[in-house]
Parts: C-alpha cells; sequence; structure tokens
C-alpha cells in the first residue's frame, strides 16, 4: 500500500456503507490515554490521589483522505440526526522512514462515534 508520505491509516472494523477503504492521514492526535484522579484520606489520615476512570478521549484526523471520507460524511450525517451507532475502527502508524511501509503499532479505539467534520 503506497501511503503518498502519510503516516496514518484509520480504517473501520465494520466498513460503512460498504466502504472497506481505509481514510489516510498525515497526522492523528489524541492517541492518549489519561485516568481521572480523585484525593482521599488514607488510614492514617493523609490525603492522597486515587486512580478514577478513564478520561474519554478526542481524535482528531489531520489531513485525511480516501474513499473512506465517504461512509464518514454518512456516518456523521446520522450522529447528528440522532443514531448514535458508535464503532470501533483501527489506527495503523506506518514506519516511512525506512520506506517499506511496513505498521509500526496499531491502535483499537472502540465505542466512538465523530463529533465534528
Amino acid at each position: 500500500m503506497a501511503l503518498l508520505s502519510s503516516n496514518y491509516s484509520v480504517e473501520f472494523v465494520d466498513p460503512l456503507d460498504g466502504e472497506d477503504a481505509p481514510i489516510v492521514c498525515k497526522k492523528v492526535y489524541g492517541l492518549n490515554l489519561r485516568l481521572k484522579t480523585a484525593r482521599s484520606i488514607n488510614q492514617f489520615g493523609a490525603m492522597e490521589n486515587i486512580a478514577g476512570d478513564i478520561e474519554p478521549v478526542s481524535l482528531t484526523l489531520e489531513r485525511g483522505v480516501g474513499k473512506g471520507l465517504q461512509g464518514l460524511y454518512s456516518w456523521f450525517k446520522q450522529v447528528r440526526e440522532g443514531d448514535v451507532d458508535k464503532k470501533e475502527i483501527l489506527i495503523t502508524l506506518y514506519n516511512n522512514a525506512q520506506k517499506n511501509d511496513e505498521p509500526a503499532v496499531t491502535w483499537r479505539v472502540k465505542r466512538c462515534f465523530p463529533v465534528a467534520i
């Protein structure tokens, strides 16, 4: 797969509107996890931080191109009309530095939906 100097490929686990073509992006922002924290008093009366749930993540796809964009626009329209159909996507970072287009790492993002285009 020639990625035209782009670094990321976004694919939907269940194709959107029959489109199983990936969206190729220059950058993807927000691929990090952060825990909510709370303060608590321990058994000795000292204040300490405790870990909570994972905060929601907002991903931003920069300079996305490809046939998969058609399905993304349809999905956004569906969500805007009130049918929030959460999907699973795969985001693959390619190692273009070696010019072999081999995946360096892949993230699986579950229960996501578009909020802006």
